[in-house]
């Protein structure tokens, strides 16, 4: 018998489980395999726990998939039966209601938002060598990026470009290595090209933002999120010709940190282009912008990140987040009142049907309108896993036929401003 025939026969008598079906502290009920060229070796006998450091491990190898005996396809099948009951169970308890996706997918994702943090591919050349993992993003699978070299007892040098259509991530737990790594591009980008620069300043500030929002009471986070604005603001001051670099629509998943980043770009961009001073007004206006949403880290994420229409009470919770930022910043931190009008007002809405306070007209600040404004359209322009982003000229036909929410002056500068960024960019392809 030929070496690929007994392979063949082997295969056979086994089918790939992907890795997403083996849900993290769950007991399968059956042995699982690893594929070994035309060998099937036992990783894992039944009714072993399935932990986290298992699937890391498998991850880190590039396993994406699992074996299981063809004789045990009845338990697997019972398996996932009982694992999808059991994660509905939760799910119902907690409000949602499992009509729109498989529930383990959902947990799965979950998992993946509270674990990973999305970086730019822009801070990755062939050649560079880092020393922290790197991985893509695919629905709700997260993969080893296969473009990196590894080296013995060194880094992982990346040997290609990444594909700008796949999102790439870092563990959390790399987060600090990444910063390190960040500031080294960010110090070599100084004095060169606009985009290099703009790149590490927007990576810089995410990780700072996230910082915040696992730890708003935090004064050294409140410190560093200053300096990041600062650094920010200088940038577009320097170069009013290509500061557009900085505002790279994200077209991949929504993440609190990454739409903060967004919101105060935008918004310091806006607020340059209707002609306000730096001091103090763009400093305090970037600084409340990404801060907006910082209430929102009290609130449960799979709230936030539901797939589906939030139910009544769900919603309740939701608008919650701008009065507990609001409360937070303000009971904690000494902060101007003109930097917390973002974070208090940019779900307010001129014709007074916006929250949490029903503000009307005059009664809403030049921060709240500008914020507003940036607000809804970086969230309608960020595609999620359930839901499609808008084109820029949709979030804007959308903004245009409920224009009586928003201040029209405001809403058409922004319009303008686009305008030019899509013109740039189309220039420069």
């Amino acid at each position: 018998m030929t070496q690929c025939y007994r392979g063949a026969m082997m295969a056979a008598e086994y089918f790939p489980v992907p890795l997403k079906k083996i849900v993290v502290d769950s007991v399968p009920n059956f042995d699982l395999f690893i594929r070994q060229k035309d060998r099937y070796v036992l990783y894992r006998k039944a009714k072993i726990r399935f932990e986290h450091q298992a699937l890391n491990n498998l991850m880190d190898n590039r396993i994406d998939s699992l074996y299981v005996s063809k004789r045990d396809l009845e338990l697997y099948e019972r398996y996932r039966e009982e694992v999808r009951q059991g994660q509905e169970e939760i799910y119902g308890k907690q409000g949602f209601d499992g009509r729109f996706v498989d529930p383990v997918e959902v947990e799965r994702y979950h998992d993946i938002l509270d674990n990973y943090h999305v970086v730019d591919h822009a801070m990755f050349k062939p050649g560079v060598e880092v020393d922290f993992k790197v991985f893509y993003h695919e629905e709700t699978d997260v993969l080893p990026a296969e473009d990196f070299e590894s080296k013995l007892r060194g880094p992982w040098e990346l040997t290609v470009p990444f594909a700008p259509t796949r999102e790439i991530m870092i563990r959390n737990e790399d987060k600090t290595a990444y910063r390190d790594f960040v500031k080294g591009v960010l110090d070599e980008a100084m004095g060169g090209p606009p985009k290099q620069q703009a790149a590490a300043l927007r990576e810089m500030s995410k990780i700072v933002i996230k910082d915040v929002l696992a730890d708003p009471r935090s004064g050294e986070g409140i410190k560093q999120t200053d300096e990041a604005v600062g650094s920010l603001v200088e940038f577009i001051l320097d170069n009013e010709t290509s500061f557009y670099s900085l505002m790279k629509i994200q077209g991949h998943d929504y993440y609190t940190y990454v739409h903060s980043m967004n919101v105060c770009t935008f918004s310091v961009a806006l607020g340059t282009a209707m002609g306000l001073p730096k001091k103090p007004d763009l400093e305090w206006l970037g600084l409340g912008a990404m801060l907006h949403d910082v209430g929102k880290s009290m609130v449960d994420s799979r709230l936030i990140n539901k797939p589906g229409r939030l139910t009544e009470e769900e919603f309740k919770m939701m608008k919650d987040h701008v009065q507990m930022g609001y409360n937070t910043l303000k009971e904690h931190h000494n902060l101007p009142e003109k930097v917390l009008e973002p974070v208090a007002q940019h779900h307010e809405k001129l014709t007074g049907i916006g929250y949490p306070h029903g503000l009307k007209d005059s009664d809403i600040g030049l921060f709240g309108r500008i914020s507003s404004i940036v607000d809804i359209y970086d969230a309608l322009t960020t595609e999620r896993s359930y839901k499609k982003a808008f084109s820029p000229f949709e979030a804007l036909s959308f903004l245009s036929k409920t224009r009586d929410d928003y201040d029209k002056d405001i809403l058409n500068q922004f319009i303008v401003m686009l305008g030019k960024q899509m013109e740039k960019e189309t220039a420069a392809k």
